[in-house]
C-alpha cells in the first residue's frame, strides 16, 4: 500500500478505495451465483457418491467370495481326486458364501415387489400401465412439475413424475368430490429406451423447463424450483446409463447364443473337409463358413437395429440381403442356423412395419412410394407392401368422396364422383403396374378395382335410382358421365364398362318398367276422362266418322 499510493493525494486514494470497493462487490456476486450454480450439482454428486458406497460394498462382498472360492480350489492337493472323492468340503464353502447374496437377492426382490404394491395403492390406474417385472423398482419421484401445453405454455394439469429403473411414469393430481384433499390418476408411462428427455432453455415466458419426446409427441414439463428440474436431469441420465450397460451385456450374451450354433457349424464344415481330402473330389466338398462371415453375423443385429433407428431403409435392405445370401450358401444343414434365421426374421418384421408406416401415408409421391415398395419386395414382402398400398388408396378415395357436398342437383353430383372416382383408380394403377412388376400379383389389384366400382355403383344406385322424382333426361345424364369416366380407365389397360352395365341393368329395367306402368296409367286416365259416341257400327266407306268427342284415337 506505502508502495502505491505514497505519491497520490487525496482525490486519487478516494478514487482507489471506491475501485475495491467495486472489486471486492464483483467477486463477491461471482462467488454467490458460482455457490448456486453448483450447488444443485454438488447434491446430485452427493446423492451419486451415496449410490457407489452400496455397490462398492456389494463389490467387496463379491470378490470376498470370488477369493474364497479361489483359495478353496488351491487348497486341494489332487483337484480331481479332491473332487471324486470327497466333493461335500468345496459344496459346503460354495454354498455357505452363496447363501448371503441369494438371500439378498430375494430380499431385494421382495422391497421391489412391495415399492410397486405401494405404488400401486397411492396412484390410481397405475397397476394397468405399470405392472409388476423381476427387478423392476423405484428410483425417485418429483412431485412438483406441472404440464403445459406445448404451443401455447398454459397449464394443462399439476403432474408427478415416477422414475423407474426402466420407464417414466406421468399421474395427474386431481381433487377429490366433496374434499379438498388431491388423489394421483396414472396418465401415461414410458419405456425409458423410447423417450428423449431435453433441457428447455429459460426464456422470458418459460423457466425451469424440460421436454420429453415420444416418438412424434411432445411434452413440456415445468417446476418452480431449477433445483427440481437439474435433479431429474441428472437422475434420468444415470438410470438411462445403467439400463444401457444392462442392454450391451444382453446384447453381448445374445451374440455368444448366435456365434455358438455358427462356431459349431464351423467346426463341422472343417471336419468333413479334412475327411475328404483323401477323395479329391472337389464336387462333394462343402463350402467353409469364413471367420469374416461369423464375425459380421454376430455384429448384423446391431447394425440392423442403428439403421432401422436413424431410418436409413436401404442400408438395412442390403444387409438382409446379404446375410439371405450368406445362409442360403449352407442350406444343406440349416438345423445350425436357426436361430441366426428366427433374428434376422424379426429384425425384417420390424423394418417391414416401420417401411410400412411410410406407404400407409396418403401423401406419398409416386417415386416415394416405389422406393418403399421395391424395400418390401427385396424383403420379399410384395404381398404386405399390396395390401398396405391398396388399403391407404381405398381411405383416399373414401375421403375424397365424404368431402363432395351434394347441393340437390344430381347431375352434378354424379359428375364430381365419378371424377373423382374413375381418376383415383387410374392414378392408382399407374402407381401399381410401375411398382409391381409380378404378374402374379395383379389378381388382387383386379379384386380391389373391383370393390371400388361396387362402392361406387352403390353410391349411385342410391342417388338416381333410388330417387322416383327424377325423370329420365337427368338419369340419362348421369349415366353418360359414368360412361365418359369409366373410358378413361381404358388408357391403363381397364375396361370394366361391362361391368357397371351388368350392375346397373336390373335397376334400368325396373326403370323401364315403372315407367311404362305410369305411361300405361296416364293413358288409361285419358281415355275414362275422355267422352265420345260411336254414331254408327255399319261399314264407313270412303268418309269420315263423326265423333262427338274432339279426341280422334289412332
Amino acid at each position: 500500500m506505502r508502495a502505491s499510493v505514497a505519491d497520490v493525494n487525496e482525490e486519487q486514494l478516494r478514487a482507489f478505495y471506491r475501485s475495491l470497493n467495486d472489486a471486492k462487490t464483483l467477486v463477491g456476486s461471482d462467488l454467490q451465483r458460482n455457490v448456486y450454480r453448483n450447488y444443485t450439482e454438488f447434491v446430485v454428486i452427493s446423492k451419486e457418491i451415496s449410490n457407489l458406497d452400496g455397490d462398492m460394498l456389494l463389490l467387496r462382498d463379491f470378490l470376498n467370495e470370488l477369493r474364497v472360492i479361489n483359495t478353496s480350489f488351491k487348497d486341494e492337493v489332487d483337484p480331481m481326486a479332491g473332487i471324486i472323492n470327497d466333493p461335500a468340503p468345496i459344496a459346503e464353502s460354495i454354498t455357505q458364501r452363496r447363501k448371503p447374496s441369494e438371500m439378498a437377492t430375494a430380499d431385494m426382490q421382495t422391497i421391489y415387489r412391495a415399492q410397486l404394491a405401494s405404488l400401486w395403492e397411492s396412484i390410481e390406474g397405475s397397476q394397468r400401465l405399470l405392472p409388476f417385472a423381476p427387478d423392476r423398482h423405484i428410483v425417485r419421484d418429483f412431485s412438483n412439475f406441472v404440464e403445459l401445453h406445448p404451443k401455447t405454455l398454459q397449464a394443462r394439469q399439476a403432474t408427478q413424475l415416477v422414475l423407474l429403473n426402466d420407464c417414466i411414469l406421468v399421474a395427474s393430481k386431481k381433487k377429490r368430490t366433496m374434499s379438498s384433499k388431491v388423489k394421483l390418476v396414472a396418465d401415461r408411462c414410458w419405456e425409458l429406451d423410447k423417450i428423449l428427455v431435453a433441457d428447455v432453455k429459460n426464456t422470458s415466458d418459460l423457466t425451469n423447463a424440460l421436454k420429453i419426446v415420444h416418438y412424434n409427441d411432445e411434452y413440456l414439463f415445468r417446476c418452480e424450483r431449477p433445483e427440481d428440474k437439474m435433479s431429474l436431469l441428472v437422475t434420468i441420465k444415470r438410470v438411462t446409463d445403467e439400463l444401457l450397460e444392462s442392454s450391451k451385456q444382453n446384447d453381448a450374451d445374445a451374440k455368444l447364443s448366435v456365434n455358438e450354433p455358427l462356431l459349431q457349424m464351423q467346426s463341422q464344415v472343417e471336419a468333413r473337409s479334412k475327411k475328404s481330402r483323401n477323395d479329391r473330389d472337389p464336387t462333394k466338398q462343402m463350402p467353409q463358413l469364413a471367420s469374416s462371415d461369423v464375425k459380421w453375423l454376430s455384429e448384423l443385429p446391431d447394425e440392423l437395429e442403428v439403421f432401422i433407428a436413424i431410418r436409413e431403409f436401404e442400408d438395412a435392405v442390403a444387409y438382409i440381403e446379404k446375410a439371405r445370401a450368406i445362409l442360403s450358401s449352407f442350406s444343406s444343414d440349416p438345423g445350425k442356423l436357426d436361430g441366426v434365421k428366427e433374428e434376422i426374421d424379426t429384425y425384417v418384421d420390424k423394418l417391414s412395419k416401420a417401411i410400412g408406416r411410410d406407404l400407409s401415408n396418403s401423401l406419398l409421391t409416386k417415386v416415394q412410394f416405389q422406393r418403399n415398395v421395391n424395400w418390401l419386395l427385396r424383403l420379399g414382402l410384395g404381398e404386405t407392401g399390396r395390401e398396405m398400398f391398396l388399403a391407404t388408396r381405398s381411405g383416399v378415395i373414401k375421403r375424397r368422396i365424404r368431402q363432395l357436398t351434394f347441393e340437390g342437383d344430381v347431375t352434378t353430383y354424379i359428375n364430381e364422383l365419378s371424377l373423382v372416382v374413375f381418376t383415383l383408380v387410374r392414378n392408382t394403377c399407374e402407381w401399381y403396374r410401375d411398382s409391381f412388376k409380378d404378374n402374379r400379383m395383379a389378381s388382387g389389384f383386379i379384386t380391389w378395382v373391383k370393390e371400388q366400382i361396387t362402392i361406387y355403383a352403390q353410391i349411385f344406385n342410391k342417388q338416381v335410382f333410388g330417387q322416383n322424382s327424377l325423370n329420365l333426361r337427368v338419369i340419362s345424364d348421369c349415366l353418360r358421365s359414368t360412361a365418359e369416366q369409366c373410358s378413361l380407365l381404358r388408357k391403363v389397360g381397364l375396361d370394366l364398362k361391362f361391368m357397371l352395365d351388368d350392375i346397373f341393368a336390373e335397376e334400368i329395367k325396373k326403370l323401364i318398367i315403372a315407367y311404362e306402368e305410369r305411361a300405361i296409367g296416364r293413358l288409361d286416365k285419358i281415355i275414362k276422362e275422355d267422352k265420345f259416341l260411336v254414331v254408327s257400327s255399319q261399314s264407313l266407306g270412303t268418309y269420315s266418322p263423326s265423333y262427338e268427342s274432339p279426341h280422334i284415337l289412332c
